[in-house]
């Protein structure tokens, strides 16, 4: 899956991307962002559906995750987050065609608040948003948090790690109860190696804890795009049930949907589902013409 990596540096520090181009023209395009605990592979079930429909795809692990470079002075915040990947989408609008683009933006996990900072900066630039089981709100609760800004709380995250990567079997059983399956070898070996890249950067850990999980909730209203949120109806981290507040104050004008039987990881364990509601969209919002 990580065939035709590339890599770009913005502000010294290198992000990878892989393209992946449709068989025909390219009529629409689309950003794919890993959340922290996963990268490019991840969208491997997803993108046939894409590139079928003349979708240029572009396929991003956010900084410091997956194959980007790691380390502990990676920023954490959805805003320098989404001024790093808006500078690879322009570099590659100018490398392909001269000028600036729209794009359908994607993302899992935490990864989807910063794809929403990512609208909410250049809102003429995204076409739309897809949001697989979006981690929105804080992930840890107030006490976590008071702990995690203690520096000696990476040794706390140095256990964790330890404790379930570097054990092929405490990783397939924390796996498999994240993404509420169990998952292939082959599947588990390739998530194992962007996990095993964080030890030894649990400072940057403890500073994702800290800083990012924090979204201005009170302008998402503000985006006009079509949104669609795909929630899991057994996702362990997130519960089963959208929240109430999500629903009908913070995001209103999101399109809902629950898959009953997915975890945390819908495009992992229940991509058919997750391909059905995608072709629906692009036929709906995409079939008019290129953006």
């Amino acid at each position: 899956m990580y065939s035709n990596s590339r890599f770009i540096t913005i502000h010294g520090l290198s992000v990878h991307y892989r393209v992946i181009r449709p068989v025909g023209p390219v009529r629409h395009r689309a950003f794919l962002l890993s959340s922290p605990g996963q990268s490019t592979f991840n969208w491997r079930y997803i993108v046939p559906e894409l590139t079928g429909a003349d979708c240029l795809c572009v396929l991003c692990d956010l900084p410091g995750y997956g194959l980007s470079e790691c380390r502990d002075d990676v920023p954490q915040d959805h805003l320098t987050r989404a001024q790093f990947l808006w500078g690879l989408l322009d570099a590659l609008d100018m490398e392909e065609e001269g000028h600036l683009n729209c794009w359908h933006l994607m993302g899992h996990g935490s990864a989807c608040g910063t794809i929403a900072q990512m609208a909410l900066v250049q809102p003429d630039s995204a076409a739309s948003l897809l949001m697989l089981a979006p981690v929105l709100y804080p992930l840890f609760p107030a006490p976590v948090v008071s702990l995690a800004r203690r520096p000696g709380f990476s040794k706390v995250i140095a256990a964790f790690l330890k404790h379930f990567v570097l054990s092929p079997k405490r990783f397939a059983k924390i796996t498999a109860s994240l993404y509420g399956a169990p998952l292939p070898e082959k599947a588990l070996s390739q998530l194992r190696k962007p996990a095993m890249n964080l030890i030894g950067h649990e400072e940057m850990l403890r500073q994702l804890i800290l800083t990012g999980y924090q979204l201005d909730l009170s302008r998402l209203n503000d985006l006009f795009m079509p949104s669609m949120i795909i929630w899991g109806g057994r996702d362990p981290l997130l519960g089963g049930v959208i929240p109430a507040r999500l629903r009908t104050r913070d995001f209103p004008t999101a399109e809902y949907h629950v898959l009953p039987t997915a975890g945390h990881c819908p495009g992992e364990t229940n991509s058919r589902a997750v391909r059905d509601f995608l072709r629906g969209w692009i036929r709906e919002l995409w079939a008019g013409g290129s953006d």
